[in-house]
């Protein structure tokens, strides 16, 4: 009896862990970190606040910065439509007005005038695109065709040497080196 006690002890170490003492993992121990000082984060938190008030200036000195830059266009913007409107106002008194007393090109600059003689014809543009676009295609398959052409000049040259060079090599009384 005794030999089966021992042999079921025994099969029992087998299945399962044995039995372990209280555990200790819960008790208060010391730590091998060092603990945080409240002056570290005190510091840490006064270098956040001095980053985010670094970020917080760069950001109204950008946002100032694009606010001027607006203004500027808005002025640019203005100043053109006035300008443009003024033009346009002295284009049509000059078209109803008499032969004399036309518009003067001296007041306006070369690009006001370019401005007012440009009417584009987008058909005409459209046209000339068309043909510059296969004149392009027309000379990359002449060009592709003279390098074929050279390539079998050249090999119809060399072909003409080697023969000649050869018959000299045959019926020469020198002997080649």
């Amino acid at each position: 009896m005794e030999n089966s006690d021992n042999e079921n002890e025994a099969h029992q170490s087998f299945r399962s862990p044995p039995r372990r003492r209280r555990s200790t993992f819960f008790e208060r121990r010391d730590s091998v970190a060092p603990q945080p000082l409240t002056e570290n984060i005190d510091n840490v938190c006064k270098q956040n606040i001095v980053d985010n008030q670094k970020h917080s200036d760069e950001l109204s000195r950008y946002y100032n910065k694009l606010l001027s830059e607006k203004e500027q266009w808005k002025k640019e913007v203005t100043s053109r439509q006035n300008k443009y409107h003024d033009l346009k106002h002295q284009y049509k008194m000059a078209q109803t007005s008499s032969s004399r007393s036309r518009l003067s090109y001296a007041a306006l600059s070369n690009e006001d005038i370019e401005f007012l003689n440009a009417k584009p014809n987008t058909a005409h543009l459209i046209e000339c695109q068309q043909k510059l676009h296969k004149s392009v295609k027309e000379t990359r398959a002449l060009f592709k065709r003279v390098n074929e052409l050279d390539d079998v000049l050249l090999s119809y040259s060399e072909e003409k040497v080697n023969k000649i060079t050869q018959f000299i090599l045959e019926n020469s009384s020198v002997d080649p080196m």
